[in-house]
């Protein structure tokens, strides 16, 4: 659950990988579907979710109150290279997948850049996949 919860909100919103793995429950205001993110490149910012990602969420935390939002299997914080692994193992795919389909900005230099761009407009197609 956690791993799936974690890519839907990769495929579905501007959010780090990081930023997600740091989130703490106290984070969450799921009756809002906002999320707080402490800390970012931009600093702190709240970013929506989809209705669907906060019902995956509040399934996912039930009736904690603090620490990581996502827990690995020895309830220790799920990192990064095993929820890559993971996503590796069930789609045979790299999850930077999830960030693909992203409508990228153009920096003022002319690079992409996807920070602050809207919702991933592939989320639909990402989020009907049978592991999602």
């Amino acid at each position: 659950m956690a791993h799936r919860t974690l890519w839907r909100l990769l495929a579905e919103s501007d959010v780090r990988i990081g930023e997600l793995l740091n989130l703490n429950v106290r984070d969450l205001a799921l009756d809002d579907q906002v999320i707080h993110i402490a800390e970012s490149k931009e600093g702190p910012k709240e970013v929506g979710i989809t209705e669907r990602a906060a019902v995956d969420l509040r399934q996912l935390v039930g009736e904690r109150r603090e620490g990581p939002v996502f827990l690995g299997l020895t309830g220790s914080r799920l990192t990064s290279s095993r929820a890559a692994e993971t996503f590796w193992t069930v789609t045979g795919k790299s999850m930077h997948v999830l960030r693909y389909g992203r409508q990228d900005r153009q920096r003022p230099t002319g690079r992409a850049h996807a920070a602050h761009s809207p919702p991933n407009p592939r989320a639909r197609e990402l989020t009907d996949t049978p592991w999602l």
